[in-house]
């Protein structure tokens, strides 16, 4: 399964600026309770000004391009916002609904595949244990068998990422 991630909105969701050409974004994916997910693009330096609501899910970070050249941006940029999108699933332990868990498990399969992560052992407590090559870091990722309503349950983010 290839990921693309959806074109970048083009006005800051915190300050109402329209975004510029080289400007550094942060694509945050937050789930309003009771609502559908959805991603949110905001200027860096207007990050602190953002406050989604309910719950934020993952983020990355991405450079404004032109038009033109977004499209071979996205590609380039597209395995380094699935990393960072997958680490920043890490930054709390909050999922009350436990889609984090599953986005978990679907991304370290991607990032396995790419070898931006390693297997360390078999499954412990139903987590399995994943290196991060670049920083040596173990990430406990929940072992899942997935079901359809498991995709079903995630399937706004994925849309999110996708495009």
């Amino acid at each position: 399964m290839e990921w693309q991630v959806k074109p970048i909105a083009r006005i800051c969701a915190a300050s109402g600026k329209e975004l510029a050409l080289g400007d550094q974004v942060v694509c945050v994916v937050h789930k309003p309770l009771g609502g559908l997910m959805e991603r949110t693009d905001v200027l860096k330096d207007h990050l602190n000004d953002f406050t989604p609501s309910g719950i934020i899910l993952g983020r990355w970070s991405r450079e404004v391009k032109e038009r033109g050249e977004e499209e071979k941006a996205q590609r380039a940029q597209l395995l380094a916002s699935r990393e960072e999108f997958f680490l920043s699933l890490y930054e709390n332990e909050e999922d009350p609904t436990g889609e984090k868990s599953i986005l978990r498990h679907i991304l370290a399969m991607l990032l396995e595949r790419k070898r931006i992560i390693r297997l360390q052992g078999p499954a412990e407590k139903g987590l399995l244990p994943y290196l991060h090559v670049r920083t040596q870091q173990v990430f406990q990722v929940p072992a899942i068998d997935l079901k359809p309503e498991d995709i079903q349950r995630v399937q706004g983010t994925l849309d999110i990422l996708i495009g």
